[in-house]
């Protein structure tokens, strides 16, 4: 006979929060022979003998139950098989007094993959497509037609750009803004991961470059935590419209219904056509981080329509969800390699762009917060893309909350990033605060003389000109153009400088 040992780790710790039941040979399901501590240990046959597992955490909604198969040929040898999800390493199989010991180990996770569930999501065909011809009243849906592949064709990783536009360094010189034009291809993953049990956000999609190793041993991941434009501006418009995909069990389009994961997810993740000759609706985000050399892990929440701000993305607001959630990414996103390993994150930034500077200031301004150490120690780096376009009321909010956060904790490593249209004289008694001063008409990029701080004045004017120069499809001549195109190319700068 053998024995077979299961135990449990949750955020890589081992857990009594599980229990284990196997059926040999398609027999009835039993529970273990013994439990010590965190073990449960089996008897089952070493010969011939096919065994299925089943571990359930405590917690079913947070965790689920996983399953595991072993055969065990009749020298002995064992074969494990697992479905898709990455929860357990192979086993240890040693020699006993008793015949041989099999050792396996679970490792439960609040995260799923479901990234063919979005790519799939964004089939623009099907009746529950609300861009499908006719279209009902009001008919128009040209805006949801991008005009280029999208999935179901793939998701990861987002496609390569030819001859793109991209910010330049220095992204001003001469009084004018300086772009390039460069080819990228993308290297590196992106999924698609669901957290059970999360009111908001349900989904983040993650990329996570090439040259941020997740082999044993390597050092912990810096991350960076964007939020994107509230929602609820664009609702009922069409986040909530009837006719999208619905949720057969909920009733709700959210999370997987098209204009979520289009507008949410991957119209930020990738860019369609040039981002400023023909589309900066469309961010680049993977693409904008590897043509910056940066190594940092992307975290893209997927918010929903709320009531307010803070409920579009309630649980990335509160630090210690956070201090639990971006390990368990790094860690999940490992284990895709076959590195078990598990521990804390190195050092995080976040950035916002437009409305979603107000999912940013519920973060910083949560007065819990505040004493956590995430807040003071663990978050490095804050990026603020054009905070409310025009609107430089809107533009102080954020501001205060991150001058706030830079005086405190570890202050002497902080780095905080505005790139704006305002007018920089309105808001220069906050960026005194920061140690920067506007040296002179935009455009300009005014830092400290350390570049931990900076202003970087990027009006209309500006891009208008360089419109004219390029021959954009666009030509700038409002400040919801100048908004958009901002964060479709100002995160290169950002983490061309950054110290993550």
């Amino acid at each position: 006979m053998a024995q077979l040992v299961l135990t449990g780790q949750i955020r890589g710790q081992s857990t009594t929060l599980c229990s284990f039941t196997i059926a040999v040979d398609g027999g009835a399901r039993v529970g273990p022979d013994t439990v010590v501590l965190d073990q449960s240990i089996f008897t089952i046959p070493d010969t011939d003998t096919a065994v299925d597992i089943e571990a359930a955490a405590v917690d079913q909604t947070k965790y689920g139950t996983l399953t595991a198969h072993l055969d065990i040929d009749a020298d002995g040898t064992v074969q494990a098989t697992f479905p898709p999800g990455d929860n357990w390493p192979p086993p240890t199989v040693s020699p006993s007094a008793v015949g041989q010991t099999v050792i396996m180990t679970v490792h439960f996770s609040p995260l799923r993959d479901v990234t063919e569930q979005a790519r799939l999501s964004l089939d623009q065909t099907g009746g529950d497509y609300p861009g499908s011809p006719p279209a009902p009243a009001p008919g128009d849906m040209s805006f949801r037609n991008p005009g280029v592949t999208l999935p179901p064709a793939a998701y990861s990783p987002p496609p390569a750009v030819t001859d793109t536009t991209f910010i330049a360094s220095p992204s001003v010189a001469g009084g004018a803004i300086q772009v390039e034009t460069l080819s990228v291809t993308p290297d590196g993953e992106a999924v698609v991961l669901q957290l059970p049990g999360v009111d908001a956000p349900q989904l983040v999609a993650v990329y996570w470059p090439s040259s941020v190793s997740r082999d044993p041993g390597a050092p912990p991941a810096s991350f960076l935590v964007y939020f994107h434009a509230g929602m609820a501006q664009n609702s009922p418009a069409f986040y909530n419209d009837a006719r999208d995909r619905h949720d057969p069990a909920t009733g709700g389009t959210y999370p997987f219904g098209w204009d979520y994961q289009f507008f949410g997810l991957l119209n930020y993740l990738q860019y369609i056509g040039d981002p400023f000759l023909a589309n900066p609706f469309a961010k680049g985000l993977a693409l904008q981080l590897d043509n910056a050399g940066s190594d940092v892990v992307l975290v893209l929440p997927l918010a929903r329509v709320a009531s307010t701000p803070c409920d579009e993305v309630s649980s990335f607001a509160d630090a210690d969800f956070l201090q639990e959630y971006l390990p368990e990414i790094q860690a999940f996103m490992c284990r895709r390699t076959g590195n078990f390993g598990s521990g804390p994150i190195d050092r995080l930034a976040m950035a916002s762009f437009s409305s979603g500077h107000a999912a940013l200031t519920c973060f910083l301004g949560n007065s819990t917060n505040q004493a956590h150490p995430l807040y003071l120690d663990t978050l490095q780096e804050v990026y603020l893309f054009d905070p409310h376009a025009d609107l430089v009321i809107e533009t102080l909010g954020p501001l205060v909350q991150v001058a706030a956060w830079a005086a405190r904790g570890t202050s002497g490593s902080k780095v905080a990033r505005l790139y704006t249209q305002n007018d920089p004289a309105q808001l220069a008694p906050l960026l005194a605060q920061l140690g920067v001063t506007a040296p002179g008409p935009a455009p300009f990029d005014a830092a400290t003389p350390d570049d931990r701080f900076s202003l970087t004045s990027l009006p209309l004017a500006a891009w208008n000109a360089l419109a004219t120069q390029l021959g954009s499809g666009v030509p700038y001549a409002n400040t919801g153009q100048v908004h958009q195109v901002m964060s479709a190319l100002m995160l290169t700068d950002a983490l061309r400088r950054s110290r993550l």
